[in-house]
């Protein structure tokens, strides 16, 4: 389905802690429910969890970042240990690496804690000489931006010299200014994200509108709409075209987007057309969202979904 080609992931690097009790009454000391602690499960987290997804597609994945030098980080080192992922983060002694601990409930997502360090590291110059170096052997980039303050400082830089090598950028956007993206080959906003940039469409006509719109100023060759349970919408040269979600039921989305932003990218890679990574991507983010936090797709499980 896909081939082993060389992706350069670049961006938010994080550690997602998933601690899984029960419940069974709710404190005397406020209306809060007590939850008692089973299990604790770490998983990679925001661009460490494409780089995961990536691998778990078949990909030599070289990932890097900007991160602390914490206990977090080392968690995460453990954490992925299991997989086949170059992991080469800079290090600033001065941040966190950023955290985010889940606490779940009889199977329920009661609350989440963020601990981060947003825009606080001067370490951009290590990091771009890093991406540099790295993109010079890469057949495709994918900068993961959760607007952390890592990826936008260095984006157009990144976008420009992959553009001299004839090099796909495809991005993962978040924030209210998407002008360092311009040039990109895609970008994958969600309906919220794509809200925050565009304002909020009166109805389906107005989102072709304002997408065509969108894609044309910052001058990309693709826009990819996720759209949740109405699945995607691709701005493609000047095609729209619709994908329905393969899903009805939705259990959880933590990693769908990430889910698709991987399988475009394998595809992409891979030589498959657009429209054809776009449905691959659909299938995937479907199931993904099957299940409770991020979990990685395999080239098996898109096979066997395709076969039903």
């Amino acid at each position: 389905m896909f081939k082993k080609k060389n992706i350069l992931v670049i961006g938010d690097i994080m550690l997602d802690k998933y601690s899984h009790g029960s419940v069974s009454r709710i404190s005397p000391e406020a209306p809060v429910p007590i939850v008692d602690i089973k299990k604790t499960i770490f998983k990679p987290g925001g661009a460490s969890n494409v780089a995961q997804n990536l691998s778990s597609l078949g990909m030599n994945v070289t990932l890097i970042g900007i991160t602390g030098d914490d206990p977090e980080l080392r968690e995460l080192i453990k954490v992925m240990r299991h997989t086949s992922i170059k992991f080469d983060p800079v290090k600033d002694i001065s941040i966190r690496t950023t955290l985010k601990s889940r606490i779940i409930g009889n199977d329920q997502h009661l609350m989440r804690l963020d601990h981060e360090d947003k825009n606080k590291s001067n370490m951009h110059d290590s990091l771009l000489k890093k991406a540099i170096r790295y993109a010079k052997t890469s057949d495709l980039i994918v900068l993961s931006d959760y607007d952390k303050g890592v990826v936008k400082p260095i984006a157009s830089e990144i976008i420009n010299f992959a553009s001299q090598n004839k090099t796909k950028v495809v991005i993962d956007p978040k924030g209210s200014d998407y002008a360092m993206y311009e040039h990109a080959f895609l970008v994958k906003p969600n309906e919220y994200e794509f809200e925050t940039i565009v304002g909020k469409p009166k109805n389906m006509k107005d989102m072709i509108r304002k997408g065509k719109e969108l894609k044309k100023s910052l001058n990309i060759n693709a826009l990819l709409l996720t759209l949740g349970k109405s699945g995607m919408m691709l701005f493609d040269k000047n095609n729209v075209i619709t994908f329905p979600t393969s899903q009805k039921e939705v259990y959880d989305v933590t990693g769908a987007g990430d889910t698709v932003i991987s399988v475009v990218a394998a595809s992409l890679s891979s030589n498959k057309t657009l429209k054809k990574s776009c449905e691959l991507a659909n299938i995937a983010a479907g199931l993904s969202i099957q299940h409770l936090g991020t979990v990685s797709i395999s080239k098996s499980d898109i096979q066997n979904a395709i076969r039903k």
